[in-house]
This record gives C-alpha cells, structure tokens and sequence, in this order.
C-alpha cells in the first residue's frame, strides 16, 4: 500500500498559554503558540465567523499543501473535521468528498453549549460523513459517550472502532499502538476501495 497524507488536526489550546518544548518532531516544522481553530466551546449566542474562518483555513492549507488523503483530527480537532466535512459536503452535495478516510481520536461531533453548560450536537451531519472512518477512543475518556455520538454519525458499513482503557489521550503503550497501526492499515486498504 502507498504511503498515504493526512492533514493533521490538534486538540483544543493545544500549547496555546503554557510554554513548552516541542514535542518529538515538531521543532523546526511549526512555531509555537498553538491555538484553538475557532472559539470553543461555542454557544447559542456565538455567530458562525469564528468557524467558517476555521474552514476557509482548511479549503486554504488543502489548496496549498494538498491533496491528502485522510484527516486526523484529536478531540477538538476531530469536531473540527466533522463539521468541516459536513459542511462540505452540503454545500457541494455533488462533489467527491475532500478526503478518502479519517482518523477520530476522542473526537465528538460539532456541537454547542446550551445555557446550563450541556452539549447540544450541530443538526443535519447525519450521512454527510459517507467515507471510511476510524474511531479511537478511551473508556476512561469524559467524552466517550460523545465519541460514541460521532462513530454513530458516520456510515457503520465502512466505520470501526478501537477502544484502550485510558482517558481523553492518545495511547503511547505497546500494545494499543499496534492496535491502532492495524486499525489505520485496514482503513487505508479499505479507502483504496471505497
């Protein structure tokens, strides 16, 4: 199978306020400080600037870095290529989707939060995400309900799921990454004939 590219989305303020040292091969490709893509969490009150600026930069680093194959997005930014990938996909609703396959890692849909701090899911992103996906999640994770929420967003006949037993992280243990490498060697193979 050929290597395959994906565009890569953080999590929420990741590196945004505490000074750190790059991780592991990040130095010299990026500068710090690492952001939230648009405000979050959102709210009823909250207007949509914030996000569609999120998905013109999107449209931009795929019309300049592009294409990719997939997208991995970690919690936040999961949401953030889900509302994405809805988005496109009603506003073009003829189109190829943008990528082949994506990677969820404790990622829950788009959502807002109602005056009593719940969250309440984006409307309309059932069948907008119609192409193989890969859900890992932590049953440990606050949000595991809501990574649930997504994978049952997306089509069961090509989805899958990788569950590890830690909280709202990506799993660094022996064991769990080669569940996880597995996992996205199926999906690669089964975006090829998607």
């Amino acid at each position: 199978m050929p290597a395959m590219r994906f565009l890569c989305l953080h999590g929420a303020g990741t590196n945004g306020e505490i000074e750190s040292l790059p991780g592991p091969g990040v130095e010299g490709f990026y500068e710090a400080p690492f952001l939230s893509y648009y405000k979050w969490p959102r709210t009823f009150h909250d207007d949509e600037q914030s996000i569609m600026e999120a998905y013109d930069l999107l449209y931009e680093t795929i019309e300049e870095d592009g294409p990719f194959d997939g997208i991995i997005g970690f919690s936040h930014g999961g949401a953030l290529a889900t509302g994405f990938m809805a988005h496109h996909a009603a506003k073009n609703p003829y189109d190829s989707p943008l990528f082949q396959c994506a990677i969820f890692f404790n990622s829950m849909p788009p959502f807002r939060m109602d005056d009593e701090q719940n969250p309440i899911f984006e409307k309309g992103l059932e069948g907008k995400i119609r192409i193989p996906t890969l859900h890992v999640m932590g049953t440990k994770d606050f949000a595991y309900k809501y990574s649930v929420n997504l994978y049952n967003l997306c089509d069961s006949k090509s989805s899958s799921i990788v569950l590890h037993d830690k909280g709202h992280e990506i799993p660094r243990d022996g064991k769990a990454v080669s569940k996880i490498a597995a996992a996205i060697r199926d999906l690669g193979s089964r975006s090829m004939f998607h």
